[in-house]
């Protein structure tokens, strides 16, 4: 069977039904892309292992880009929210939520990082 297109942002899915979302986000996790949006909301699945795009070149990389013109990545999320604080001189909120384990504090931590960046 050939390898099925992954996209990454469930709202471009052709068809969109709980089946193709869990198998898109299936094969994106076993390409270690564990980030993945619906519109602005960006899901995260907990790889449970640290994975190498966390460094600097990605904090660069995510610097001053509109979400979705790059692969889903938390730091993109803390990018667009920081220039948005800046443009609309107002505060902006992050919400992070899910069950435990699932890596809300690790997420906190990335999107800090990327802030203080």
């Amino acid at each position: 069977q050939p390898q099925q297109k992954d996209y990454d942002d469930l709202c471009s899915l052709p068809d969109l039904n709980e089946k193709t979302l869990l198998e898109n986000l299936r094969n994106r996790f076993k390409q270690e892309k564990i980030y993945t949006y619906v519109g602005s909301i960006l899901i995260v699945i907990n790889p449970f292992k640290f994975l190498p795009i966390y460094n600097p070149k990605y904090v660069k990389m995510y610097d001053n880009h509109q979400l979705g013109k790059l692969e889903p990545h938390i730091y993109a999320v803390a990018d667009v929210a920081y220039h948005a604080m800046l443009q609309r001189k107002k505060n902006q909120c992050i919400v992070i939520s899910g069950e435990s384990g699932s890596g809300k504090t690790q997420s906190t931590n990335f999107l800090i990082h990327h802030l203080t960046a």
